[in-house]
């Protein structure tokens, strides 16, 4: 996990909701949970600082922490990607997005390539992207194709329910995206059974935390196909209740230790290791 996504998810889990601030002895306490080294961590928020993603405030010698708006907006939306996924009846439509982006503009289009991924679109050829559903006049919108003669979104339809499976197998590696799954629900049921018991309150932080980066790459890689497109026995169904289940069972120990360590105003020792 990278230092800056630990900073992320701690924000977007425990600090916001918890005053909404963190000086810099608490954060790097957190982080060396982790692994994290303290000159590391200087240098991510102070990056994290420079990009726009956190704000400061100084405390006498020491600096606090705080998100931004844009860090704010980005954790909201990637929360509801992960904890709300939005799965349509299949309606036997597909949104096709094709374009023609000439080299002079291959920034733009590599930026479309992020957005139509992010969207839950798949590739089905270098320039034609797919998605299991009608979302054309909002990729309409977000794309501005009435302008742009580059890209176009259309509505299409195979006629077959068969062809329909196979434009799926052929967008998406669901077999690979199966096999994942699996594993993911291998190590996830223990958490999702077991709750934090056994487990400190900073052991039950590290697994929630490494829980969420573990299921983070799934709504990033899974288009959400309706069921009649989904391959026999899917398991992502399965591993988002355990998931959700993991992440309620170890949410009161982990949100005691970081609540400990934000209301020690002290805080600048090291955590105690534990294996």
């Amino acid at each position: 996990m990278r230092p800056k996504d630990l900073v992320m998810d701690l924000f977007g889990d425990y600090v916001r909701y918890t005053g909404g601030s963190i000086r810099l002895g608490q954060l790097t306490h957190l982080l060396e949970l982790f692994g994290v080294e303290p000159a590391t961590t200087r240098v991510t928020l102070s990056r994290m600082r420079k990009d726009g993603w956190v704000e400061t405030e100084r405390h006498g010698r020491e600096m606090s922490y705080s998100a931004t708006p844009r860090l704010l907006e980005v954790l909201d939306e990637g929360r509801a990607r992960i904890f709300a996924p939005s799965r349509s009846p299949w309606a036997g439509q597909w949104t096709m997005v094709i374009y023609q982006i000439p080299e002079s503009r291959r920034a733009d289009r590599e930026q479309l390539k992020k957005m139509l991924s992010w969207e839950g679109f798949g590739q089905l050829t270098p320039t034609t992207w797919v998605a299991p559903r009608d979302v054309r006049e909002r990729m309409c919108a977000a794309l501005d194709c009435d302008r742009d003669e580059n890209v176009h979104v259309v509505l299409m339809s195979t006629g077959s329910l068969e062809r329909d499976r196979r434009l799926a197998r052929q967008c998406w590696d669901l077999e690979d995206l199966s096999r994942d799954y699996r594993l993911f629900v291998d190590e996830c049921r223990q958490w999702a059974e077991g709750g934090a018991q056994g487990l400190a309150p900073e052991e039950a932080l590290v697994a929630r935390v490494r829980l969420v980066s573990a299921y983070r790459r799934f709504p990033f890689r899974d288009p959400q196909l309706p069921t009649a497109l989904q391959p026999d026995d899917w398991p992502g169904d399965t591993a988002y209740e355990l998931f959700v289940r993991a992440h309620q069972a170890l949410a009161g120990a982990a949100t005691e230790y970081v609540s400990a360590v934000l209301a020690d105003s002290q805080r600048t020792g090291s955590p105690t290791p534990f294996k």
